[in-house]
């Protein structure tokens, strides 16, 4: 009768472990916002001791493996139902799907081959044989070269894909299990569990170019998007180790269930997701500050997880229970935690500046009852947003939305609103010209905005002297007034002129007069009316000597 192997490795007995009987959600230390738990959508019975999982690239399908057999199950993700079974090879164990989706390899510890399939038929094309006990695989980013883990001959075989033979093999340390390979594909990470290492290979020279000492029964690997930091399940310490690739050292580990030998990385880096074979949970790490936020229950012994391309939607090989989990990712909620400035004029305007957490793909900026930013721009941890006008004074809540939801309001996203003000500098230059018959002095009224908002609208106005005759071909004059209006707006340093004349005639011998200028209305209101004026004083002597101040 055919023993039964546990994920870990070759020569370990599979042992029951008994579900857990509640959930346990440990959030994280630090403040903000967390994203919500992943929760089983669907449990799906699949073949016998279900190892590995694979995706094919537009997510449509997911393989399954069977450790204790060669039987394939092929899930339909869509109605999250098994859609087919074949068979490949005998004990298989991982599985890989070429990028273009054409292909499927899959590893058969029992008797040293890899199985290259038609996914269009989920036929076999080709049987390549390989190591002793080939357990972990993976593809290089081109697909032009498939790694297998050969657990029993502590190597490493390069498969071409093209001619499906292999082209070259690299002793890597005693039982290799899981592998990563860097995004350039220069780099193949291997986990030697019974070396406790992590070994690098040189890819071009097929290598090892590096060591680096892990823990316990270090199993499997998962590799950030941008490369640098690599994560390692080690199995017997109940940790995720996390390693620094450039300078070849570990970080730091994680404390996480027991017994976990898988890590999957979310698409942005930002989780890692443990499976924890021994006590049936999902430990879901946050990559940024390296704590556990979520322990999840899951199917029993728990092991390979595959993730679609956006990271919602995942599938979860339970190895001693044989089934596949269907796992819904939530996106993540928004959260501010600052923003600044915290105020600003209800004439709006004011560029926001807003801190936070999973900020990114950000659909709205609102500023309560203001209404939505008009306009804004959004990373993963800030916002810029341009407030709206209003007509409410007072604190609002400015609050993201995004497609996980909408921010809380809290205390740190209050912008508070004032009344809108504005001043308008007025300024009167008056320039005496003389004639021989006649003579007048020429006026000219400068407007200024000095803020703090944009004059939107405003007029001026002046009691002309009796007695004379004034003109103007941009005022009003009737009934001894001037009459000047502002009917654009005229934003803060913005200056504008209005003009208009009166004219000198032959007195007796002596005429002074004055004209003062002075706001008398307009929007929004005027901090210091009071100086919203200016005066000027002429005096003619005989309509033909004219002076003024």
């Amino acid at each position: 009768m055919r023993r039964i192997r546990t994920p870990r490795c070759a020569r370990t007995a599979v042992v029951a472990i008994a579900a857990t009987t509640a959930a346990l959600l440990s959030l994280p230390a630090t403040a903000g916002a967390v994203t919500p738990p992943p929760t089983v959508a669907a449990h799906l019975a699949v073949v016998p001791y279900p190892a590995g999982v694979a995706l094919t690239p537009d997510g449509g399908h997911a393989y399954v493996t069977s450790q204790s057999s060669g039987a394939v199950s092929v899930l339909d993700t869509a109605a999250n139902t098994v859609s087919g079974t074949f068979t490949a090879g005998s004990g298989s164990y991982a599985v890989a799907v070429s990028p273009d989706g054409r292909r499927a390899y899959l590893t058969h510890h029992l008797d040293g081959t890899v199985s290259v399939v038609d996914t269009a038929t989920d036929t076999v094309t080709a049987t390549v044989p390989v190591g002793a006990q080939p357990w972990g695989l993976a593809l290089s980013p081109d697909g032009s070269r498939a790694y297998v883990a050969n657990a029993g001959a502590g190597t490493v075989s390069v498969l071409d894909t093209s001619s499906a033979t292999v082209t070259a093999t690299v002793p890597v340390g005693a039982e290799p299990h899981g592998l990563a390979v860097s995004a350039d594909g220069s780099r193949l990470y291997v986990a030697a569990s019974g070396d406790k290492a992590v070994t690098v290979v040189d890819t071009v020279s097929s290598t090892v170019s590096g060591t680096v000492a892990v823990g316990h029964g270090a199993f499997g690997l998962a590799l950030s998007p941008d490369g640098t930091r690599l994560w390692a399940a080690d199995g017997d310490d109940g940790t995720a180790a996390v390693i620094d690739t450039a300078a070849g050292t570990v970080l730091g580990t994680v404390a996480v269930g027991s017994g976990p030998y898988a890590v999957t990385l979310s698409p942005d880096g930002a989780a890692a997701y443990v499976s924890n074979y021994a006590d049936d949970t999902l430990s879901v790490v946050d990559t940024a500050s390296r704590t556990v936020t979520a322990t999840v229950p899951v199917g029993a012994g728990p092991y390979s997880l595959a993730l679609t391309a956006d990271g919602r939607h995942g599938y979860l090989a339970d190895f001693t229970g044989g089934a596949v989990d269907a796992v819904h990712f939530p996106l993540p909620v928004p959260d501010v935690t600052a923003i600044s400035p915290n105020g600003g004029s209800g004439a709006g305007g004011t560029t926001v500046t807003v801190t936070g957490t999973d900020l990114a793909g950000a659909t709205a900026v609102t500023f309560g009852a203001a209404g939505a930013a008009t306009s804004f721009s959004c990373t993963r941890t800030s916002c810029t947003a341009t407030a709206p006008a209003t007509t409410v004074t007072g604190p609002v809540d400015v609050r993201v939305t995004a497609p996980g939801g909408t921010s809380a309001a809290v205390a740190a996203d209050r912008f508070t609103y004032t009344a809108p003000a504005a001043h308008l500098g007025v300024e009167l230059t008056a320039t005496p010209v003389a004639g021989l018959f006649s003579s007048r002095v020429d006026y000219t009224v400068t407007l200024t905005g000095q803020g703090p908002d944009p004059v939107l609208s405003a007029t001026v106005a002046a009691d002309l002297p009796a007695g004379l005759t004034a003109t103007s071909g941009d005022c009003t004059v009737s009934a001894g007034k001037l009459g000047c209006a502002l009917t654009a707006p005229l934003a803060k340093g913005a200056s504008t002129t209005r003009h208009f004349s009166i004219g000198v005639g032959l007195f007796s011998l002596l005429r002074s007069w004055d004209v003062t200028v002075a706001r008398t209305g307009g929007a929004p209101a005027d901090p210091s009316p009071a100086t919203s004026r200016a005066t000027r004083s002429c005096t003619a002597v005989l309509g033909l000597l004219i002076t003024c101040r």
